[in-house]
C-alpha cells in the first residue's frame, strides 16, 4: 500500500519535538554560515555556488542547469548568481569542447581562496554544532522509524533561493 493511498497518521508530540529541534539546529548552522559569508564580504549564495561546483559528483559537469538543481534554484536565478560571481572573479564560464552550446563553470584562483576560507569555517562550526545536529536527527529518526516504512523521500523542490 502506498503512502498516498493510506491515511497519514498524525505526528506524535515527541516527533514534533524532534522535528522542531532538528530544524532549529540545522537553521542555526545555516545562519552562522550566512553570517560568516557576509563578514567575508560575500553573499551566502556565492559560497554555496563555489561549494556546489567543487563538490559536484562526477561525472556531472558544472553547468548552470546541474548547479541550479543542486542548489534548488530556478534557472534564471542561477544565471543571475553566476553573473554576480563572474563579475567578482570567483568563477569563469567556458564552452564545452564537445558541444559548443554547453557552458561549464570553473572556480578561479580568487574563488578558490573564498571557498577554502568558508569551507574551513564550515568544518570548524560543524565540529562544534555537529553533535547537537546529529543528536536531533537521530531522535527524529528514532521517533519516526515506525511511520517511515515504505515511504519515498520527497522530490526536489525548486525555488529562487537556497539555504546557506
Amino acid at each position: 500500500m502506498s503512502q498516498t493511498s493510506r491515511k497519514a497518521r498524525p505526528l506524535t508530540r515527541p516527533e514534533y519535538l524532534a522535528l522542531a529541534e532538528f530544524r532549529y539546529q540545522l537553521r542555526r548552522y545555516l545562519r552562522y554560515m550566512e553570517e560568516q559569508a557576509r563578514a567575508g564580504g560575500h553573499h551566502p549564495q556565492q559560497y554555496q555556488l563555489l561549494l556546489a561546483i567543487k563538490g559536484l559528483p562526477g561525472p556531472r559537469k558544472p553547468t548552470i542547469s546541474a548547479l541550479a538543481e543542486r542548489m534548488q534554484m530556478n534557472h534564471n536565478s542561477m544565471v543571475e548568481l553566476v553573473d554576480r560571481c563572474e563579475k567578482r572573479d570567483l568563477i569563469c564560464r567556458s564552452r564545452s569542447g564537445d558541444d559548443r552550446r554547453q557552458v561549464t563553470l570553473a572556480i578561479t584562483p580568487a574563488g578558490e581562496m573564498v571557498l577554502r576560507q568558508q569551507a574551513r569555517v564550515s568544518r570548524e562550526e560543524l565540529l562544534i554544532i555537529g553533535p547537537s545536529l546529529l543528536n536531533s536527527l537521530h531522535r527524529l529518526m528514532k521517533e519516526n522509524r515506525l511511520g517511515a516504512a515504505g515511504r519515498k523521500p520527497a522530490g526536489p523542490k525548486k525555488s529562487g533561493s537556497a539555504g546557506a
